[in-house]
């Protein structure tokens, strides 16, 4: 079975009190785990046409910032970055890499769990690739309850099976 680690926007821009334990963890985990044949990040790069800065007048994770870039925990990690514009990661640059690639499954982690995690499964779901969310790897920036509701509308939704607990992992 051929499994790809997808990390959602772990990114400078989206650490704060509510984020900051995810890297140091997921790079913990990655290092205990051997069962992924790519590990791959999504990143989201924020420009004077995202609908983020057009109609909410978010200005931050600016394309070309500091806070744009990833964390430096997980850079050793990953394979591959697919930069993106949207919520959700399933550029057409990364459909191509999933399709290419033939992964049996994908395995999500990252912020915001209410947010662009969320996004990119339910696109990933959709496009009936195999998919599972890694619930105690993702977190979201405005707090514990949006990463709760956002784990719970996940359950409801792609099956309480496809989310699942960094230690059922193999």
């Amino acid at each position: 079975m051929k499994n790809c680690l997808v990390i959602v926007d772990l990114q400078n821009g989206f650490i704060n009190e509510n984020t900051a334990h995810l890297p140091h963890k997921i790079a913990e985990f990655i290092s205990s785990h051997d069962c992924f044949d790519s590990i791959v990040a999504t990143r989201y790069c924020n420009t004077s046409e995202t609908a983020c800065f057009r109609f909410g007048g978010w200005k931050e994770c600016m394309s070309g910032t500091l806070a744009s870039e990833l964390v430096s925990d997980i850079t050793p990690y990953v394979m591959r970055s697919f930069d993106k514009t949207t919520y959700s990661g399933l550029t057409s640059e990364f459909r191509n890499f999933i399709k290419n690639e033939c992964f049996d499954k994908m395995y999500f982690c990252g912020v915001n769990t209410d947010c662009c995690v969320l996004a990119t499964v339910f696109s990933c779901y959709d496009s009936v690739q195999d998919c599972a969310v890694i619930s105690d790897l993702c977190a979201s920036t405005l707090g514990e309850e949006k990463h709760r509701n956002a784990i719970d509308l996940l359950k409801d939704n792609i099956t309480a099976e496809r989310v699942v607990g960094s230690c059922n992992i193999p």
